[in-house]
């Protein structure tokens, strides 16, 4: 029982001498953070190739008369993509050409490009991204899916399909020239972003069948433009309109 109350009596005494500690300022300082000799060395190991990259993004691949845009109803820098991937099926996949649709997407052309010369740089601004071209045969449903997608939509763009619109009812559907049939199979020439549905594209899935480039879009507007200027051409900015509204 002594014991006990000994117990007590301590913690009671240690409890009283315990220190309160109340927050009664804050004071908040700045401190600068500045480079080290480490991040001065990083830097100098990594210049050469900035400089040398800097110097590649520099190199002329074309010459453009015009500047190449997607404002509006402006289909020059639509036509010019399209055009790109007209050479490449023309030059390599030449057994379905006049059998097939090229069809891309406005948003994925995310630079205008300027008149004059057109550097790498242009065309990385235009395609930064890795998509690839793909091929893929889909049923005569599936095709009119898309091109009332890209009646209602205008997100979607081709170069070698022509329609008229009047009253929301369309007619005169033709693919190179040639009157569209619902019951025929046509291929396909887009990008592997497109197949997959995006951009709302869901009427590409479960295609016929589906075949990969390993073609990067952006490496086959890069040939189209090492083309021309190997023939000493410049790029002509092509603005005809595929789809027809009729009042």
């Amino acid at each position: 029982m002594i014991r006990l109350l000994r117990y007590i009596l301590l913690t009671v005494i240690l409890s009283a001498c315990t220190a309160h500690f109340h927050v009664s300022e804050v004071k908040s300082t700045h401190y600068e953070l500045k480079s080290s000799k480490n991040d001065s060395i990083a830097l100098l190991n990594t210049l050469p190739y900035k400089l040398k990259l800097d110097n590649e993004m520099k190199q002329v691949v074309a010459y453009s008369d015009s500047n190449l845009t997607k404002d509006g109803n402006d289909l020059s820098l639509g036509n010019f993509a399209c055009q790109s991937v007209e050479d490449y099926v023309r030059t390599n996949r030449n057994q379905i050409a006049g059998k097939h649709i090229i069809i891309l997407n406005r948003g994925g052309l995310r630079n205008s490009i300027p008149i004059g010369e057109i550097t790498k740089g242009h065309i990385f601004e235009l395609m930064p991204f890795d998509n690839e071209i793909v091929i893929i045969k889909i049923s005569g449903e599936k095709v009119m899916e898309c091109i009332l997608s890209m009646v209602k939509d205008k997100k979607l763009i081709s170069r070698n399909l022509s329609l008229t619109v009047k009253e929301d009812e369309l007619s005169d559907i033709k693919i190179w020239g040639i009157p569209f049939n619902i019951k025929e199979d046509y291929y396909v020439v887009t990008s592997d972003y497109l197949a997959m549905g995006g951009d709302n594209c869901g009427f590409f899935g479960k295609p016929i069948s589906y075949e990969t480039t390993s073609l990067k879009l952006r490496d086959a507007i890069f040939n189209h433009c090492f083309a021309l200027t190997k023939i000493n051409k410049h790029i002509i900015p092509d603005k005809t309109i595929g789809i027809r509204i009729s009042k």
